[in-house]
């Protein structure tokens, strides 16, 4: 028997509040968006290392990605191991 992570044995279903139909006028399949627009539009979850400030990140992930704005938002906060 493979080993599991607790959340993976967790039993899950899918919950759909409303069945509704997308009008592609107000946007576009996910799946077909490019690159840019991905980069450009979307969100990078990432752990902070402990050095570096936030803005600090944010302007790593702008001369990283070659884009002119990034941002960063959320609690931080020091755990202790």
């Amino acid at each position: 028997m493979e080993s599991l992570l607790p959340f993976e044995m967790e039993r899950r279903r899918l919950l759909i509040k409303k069945e509704a139909e997308t009008n592609w006028s107000y946007g576009q399949d996910p799946n077909k968006r490019t690159m840019d627009e991905l980069i450009n539009y979307g969100i990078i979850n990432l752990n902070k290392p402990e050095n570096p400030t936030s803005h600090m990140v944010s302007a790593y992930v702008q001369d990283i990605l070659n884009i002119k704005k990034a941002g960063h938002s959320g609690t931080l906060v020091k755990q202790k191991l």
